[in-house]
């Protein structure tokens, strides 16, 4: 079973990806703020992230720049109310996998994690 963290500051949003999530068979950790990210990834070892952009305490952009300058590969889908595409391609730019505008349809978002997710082994 593939493990997910989510990184969003606003709870709502925390708990409703982790309902989707979980439906759909994964297992899910949360952390409530880009620092706490950072501590939970190296924690928990995830397969994939859902990060939000826009958090008070460290934006997710630099969380993924920061996970990729340590030689992370970890899948990142970065999951924001940010829509304009300059802040689309900032996240790319910063070494996300994906962008998914809040907010979103629970089937596009699952589509996204199965696509960025590594193939299962054998």
């Amino acid at each position: 079973m593939a493990k997910i963290l989510v990184v969003d500051d606003e709870e709502d949003y925390r708990l409703l990806l982790r309902h989707i999530l979980e439906r759909a068979g994964y297992a899910v950790a949360a952390a409530d703020g880009g620092e706490a990210g950072l501590v939970a990834h190296a924690a928990e070892r995830p397969d994939l992230v859902i990060l939000d952009a826009q958090m008070p305490d460290l934006e997710g952009y630099e969380v993924c720049r920061r996970l990729r300058a340590a030689g992370h590969l970890t899948p990142v889908i970065f999951c924001t109310v940010r829509s304009a595409v300059a802040r689309v391609a900032e996240g790319l730019r910063a070494g996300g996998n994906d962008y998914v505008v809040k907010p979103f349809s629970p089937d596009d978002l699952l589509a996204r994690v199965r696509a960025a997710l590594p193939p299962a082994g054998p």
